[in-house]
C-alpha cells in the first residue's frame, strides 16, 4: 500500500474551542517545536530524539471517571510513584537531545506525587519550553499551586464535564463540584497577585453526546476561568474493536514517548496493559528506544496501512476514534 493513500494527522483528537490557542506562541524554538510536531508525522520522519515525553509520575488516580483508561483498565495497572532519579536521568538525555516537552502524566493524578513541583522545577532548569500536566485539580491547593508558579510550570490542562454540580459529579466520580471550583479561582487569584501569566490554564473536556447541546454554554462559563477552552474526541473505553482493517497511521510514534513511573519505556501513551514495552529507563536510555528496530518495525506498519497487525495498536481506543470519525 503507497504511503499516500494513509491518513496520518497530528492533534486530531484535540479541539480549540474559545479563548487563547496555546499553541499560538512567536518565540523562535516554540515555532520550531511546533512545525516539527506537525511535519514529522506527515513526512514519515524519525527525528535523532523524540520531541517530547509523557512521564507518568503515578499510576494512581483519586477519581473513577467512567470514560477513562485508568478505571476500565485498572486490574492491569501496578501501582505506584516515580522516583527522583528516574524523572533526572530522562530530563537529563533529553536537553542532551533538543527535547522540547514533557507532560508529568499519563495515567494518573500528577498532584497525588508530592514532589511533582520539584520535577517541573528541574525540567525548567535543563531549558524545556512546554512543561505541563493534566489534573483533576481537586489537589490543586494554594500551597501547591504557588510551588508550580514558582517551578515555573508552563500550562495546566484541567478536566471537566459540564459546568454544573450536577453533570460534574456524575462524571467526575468522587470529586466535589465545589472543591473543583474553589481551586481553580484560587490559582487565577494568585496568578494575578503575583504578577504572572504561567501556568496558562486550558480547560478541557471530553466531548460527551450530553455535552454537546451545553458546549456553548460550557465555553462562556469557563471561559471567566481558563486561558483556553477546549474539547478532546469521546473514544470508547468500555470495549476494544478489534481487526479494524483502515490505512491510518499514529502521529505519536513520529512525535512522542512515553514511560512509566516503574520505568518502562514504551512508543506511546495509550498502550494501556504495556504489550508494546521497549525496555527500561534502567537498562536503555530514550534514545536507544526511539530507534530501536522494534519501534521501526511499528512505524513501518503504521506507513503502510497495517497498523491493526500490532497487537496493542488493533483495537486502541485512539485509533478506534478516529476512523470512526474519519468514517462517518
Amino acid at each position: 500500500m503507497s504511503n499516500k493513500n494513509v491518513v496520518i494527522e497530528a492533534n486530531a483528537n484535540f479541539h480549540h474551542a474559545k479563548g487563547e490557542n496555546l499553541f499560538n506562541k512567536t518565540d523562535g524554538r516554540f515555532v520550531e517545536y511546533r512545525e516539527k510536531w506537525k511535519k514529522w508525522p506527515k513526512d514519515f520522519h524519525v527525528g535523532e530524539f523524540p520531541l517530547f515525553i509523557d512521564i507518568e509520575v503515578t499510576s494512581v488516580c483519586n477519581l473513577k471517571c467512567p470514560f477513562c483508561a485508568t478505571t476500565y483498565r485498572g486490574d492491569l495497572i501496578d501501582r505506584g510513584y516515580i522516583s527522583f532519579d528516574r524523572v533526572k536521568k530522562v530530563v537529563d538525555e533529553g536537553a542532551d537531545k533538543n527535547l522540547y516537552g514533557i507532560k508529568f502524566n499519563i495515567r494518573g493524578e500528577p498532584l497525588l506525587h508530592k514532589e511533582i513541583h520539584k520535577f517541573v522545577d528541574y525540567a525548567k532548569k535543563k531549558g524545556l519550553i512546554d512543561v505541563y500536566f493534566n489534573t483533576n485539580a481537586l489537589l490543586l491547593k494554594d500551597e501547591m499551586a504557588r510551588k508550580l508558579i514558582d517551578a515555573g510550570l508552563d500550562r495546566i490542562s484541567i478536566s471537566t464535564e459540564g459546568f454544573t454540580k450536577e453533570v460534574y459529579e456524575k462524571h467526575r466520580v468522587g470529586g466535589k463540584f465545589e472543591k473543583f471550583l474553589k481551586n481553580i479561582e484560587n490559582l487565577n487569584n494568585l496568578k494575578e497577585k503575583l504578577g504572572v501569566k504561567h501556568p496558562k490554564i486550558r480547560i478541557q473536556t471530553v466531548m460527551l453526546e450530553e455535552i454537546k447541546p451545553i458546549f456553548a454554554d460550557y465555553k462562556a462559563f469557563w471561559s471567566h476561568y481558563a486561558d483556553e477552552v477546549a474539547y478532546l474526541d469521546f473514544k470508547e473505553m468500555n470495549s476494544k474493536h478489534k481487526n479494524i482493517q483502515f490505512a491510518w497511521a499514529c502521529p505519536q510514534i513520529w512525535q512522542r514517548m512515553a514511560l512509566w513511573w516503574d520505568g518502562a519505556i514504551l512508543p506511546c501513551n495509550h498502550d494501556d496493559d504495556g504489550s508494546l514495552k521497549l525496555g527500561n529507563i534502567n537498562d536503555m536510555s530514550i534514545q536507544e528506544a526511539w530507534q530501536s528496530k522494534e519501534l521501526n518495525e511499528i512505524r513501518e506498519h503504521h506507513k503502510s496501512g497495517l497498523s491493526h497487525e500490532i497487537t496493542a495498536c488493533d483495537g486502541c481506543y485512539l485509533r478506534d476514534s478516529e476512523i470512526a470519525k474519519i468514517s462517518s
